[in-house]
């Protein structure tokens, strides 16, 4: 059997293995075919600035830590603006990156195995700034920009996009956090979607990159918690996502008892299932 006959096989294999819809592999193919098409970002921007405006937010930020090449920027500046018109709220885009791509590791919980000094590298990052207006990138070390980001902020973050790929890179800001609560930036709940939770080719697992970063931040913050949401056939909202979005509980929050639940006037839950119906029947 020659070399193309064999991954033919071993691509039936998989197919046939395939645990979810079709449906499912076929949008993630899009996503990568077409990189500025992420509808889990447009999603994720949409439940945050709802629930941003069920708590009284009329503005918040959203930040992706990682640029990288900007796609991930320029789709959120699609996304914001269409959310824009539609939700009464005014949405600033934030990005983090050194414009030097990874840096050089050799702390195997970073996978040096797998990521390599300068990948992702972006010298144009300022750039992005002129795609619209209320963005803003914040070039440099993560170590020294985030608190330039404090120092300058004044909104509410709604979602954070982790793309760090590192674990230390994760895990420096992650521990920046306790700082975001004290500072009153946060949410009550904030939105927190990680990119690298999975890589096709594995070695990725709970004992290095961004799943340890996660574990050891429970591990040691009492009153600020990353969980996440338990597996159900009910989870509809973020095509792509699943998996790997996380909810940033920050249990010392003035707002963390205010109500938003299930009976507000746009749930798909509680008494508003005939509404839905009805809508489904027109």
């Amino acid at each position: 059997m020659n070399s193309f006959l064999y991954k033919i096989k071993i691509l039936l294999l998989r197919i046939l293995g395939y645990e979810k819809p079709l449906r499912v592999a076929l949008l993630k193919y899009l996503s990568l075919k077409f990189t500025n098409f992420r509808p889990h970002y447009e999603t994720l921007i949409y439940e945050a600035s709802k629930s941003s405006i069920k708590l009284g937010y009329s503005e918040i930020n959203v930040i992706e830590l990682g640029v990288a090449g900007g796609d991930g920027i320029k789709s959120l500046i699609k996304y914001k603006k269409k959310i824009e018109k539609v939700l009464k709220i005014k949405i600033n885009i934030i990005g983090f990156d050194t414009g030097s791509g990874l840096p050089k590791t050799t702390d195997k919980k970073d996978l040096p195995f797998f990521w390599k000094q300068g990948d992702y590298t972006n010298k144009n990052l300022k750039d992005l700034e002129k795609e619209s207006d209320n963005v803003k990138i914040y070039q440099g070390n993560i170590s020294s920009t985030i608190d330039q980001f404090i120092s300058e902020n004044q909104h509410k973050i709604g979602l954070i996009i982790f793309d760090l790929d590192l674990y230390s890179s994760t895990k420096l800001f992650l521990n920046k956090i306790p700082n975001l609560s004290e500072k009153n930036f946060l949410l009550p709940r904030t939105f927190c979607y990680f990119d690298d939770l999975f890589i096709a080719d594995y070695f990725l697992d709970n004992t290095n990159g961004e799943p340890l970063a996660i574990t050891e931040f429970n591990n040691e913050f009492k009153d600020i918690k990353l969980g996440k949401s338990f597996d159900h056939i009910n989870d509809f909202k973020f095509p792509l996502a699943k998996g790997q979005i996380y909810t940033l509980h920050d249990l010392n929050n003035a707002d963390y008892d205010k109500y938003i639940g299930i009976y507000d006037s746009d749930s798909l839950s509680g008494h508003n299932k005939d509404k839905f119906r009805s809508i489904l029947d027109d």
